[in-house]
């Protein structure tokens, strides 16, 4: 008998076949998969911007580089999306949503910028494709649920009370008391059904804490690690 030899995948495809909708059940099994919750904040020199995210993972030591997976429809990914300034692209065309919207400007009743005295007052901001990235805190459970909202969360509102600082390379603030804090830019950009996949170079490590523990993401809500 003939033994039959599978298909070969088109390029590009990931093998499963034609997309189809999600199993009824996939939503509810991936929230029992625990994350650690993250903040990642940009600014795109008029205002500043930041979004929770519990997608993120680390891929590489040499060179150090993570990733970051946000929702494509998000205004964050809008930012991030565009390869326009970038020094590090590996050559990935444009992706769906580049540049920002029209019209968008700082929110009214903003509070005094940092010691810049101008918002993303860093060389790096969006249009260097660079971010930071806090990996939040058991305590910071009230700073995630925050940044969680949808739409347009601005940053120097939601952090007006707590102390934080400006990314000296990524010009994104950056709140204190979080386990450690990276500043990034991205090198690739993957568009993934619903979402933008980001592998990003880490450029610097703002301050790591000598202790603590992690805020986790487990069924939607943020557990206490025990």
């Amino acid at each position: 008998m003939t033994e039959r030899t599978p298909a070969l995948a088109s390029a590009g495809s990931t093998g499963a076949g034609p997309a189809t909708a999600a199993p009824p059940d996939f939503a509810g099994a991936l929230s029992a998969y625990a994350t650690g919750v993250t903040l990642v904040t940009i600014a795109d020199g008029r205002d500043d911007i930041g979004t929770t995210v519990s997608a993120f993972c680390p891929v590489s030591l040499e060179p150090p580089l993570v990733l970051v997976s946000l929702l494509a429809a998000s205004y964050p990914a809008e930012l991030l999306g565009t390869s326009q300034g970038e020094g590090t692209s590996l050559g990935d065309g444009p992706s769906p949503g580049d540049g920002p919207s029209p019209g968008d400007g700082p929110s009214p009743g903003d509070g005094p910028d940092d010691e810049r005295g101008r918002v993303g007052g860093g060389p790096g901001g969006a249009a260097a494709g660079r971010f930071a990235v806090c990996l939040l805190a058991a305590g910071q459970r009230m700073l995630a649920g925050r940044f969680a909202a949808a739409g347009r969360p601005n940053a120097r509102r939601m952090l007006a009370e707590v102390p934080h600082r400006r990314g000296t390379l990524s010009g994104a603030l950056i709140p204190d008391g979080g386990l450690a804090a990276l500043e990034c830019e991205v090198s690739r950009r993957i568009p993934a059904g619903d979402h933008l996949v980001l592998i990003a170079r880490v450029l610097a490590v703002p301050y790591q804490a000598p202790s603590g523990d992690p805020l986790i993401r487990f069924r939607g809500r943020y557990p206490a690690v025990t």
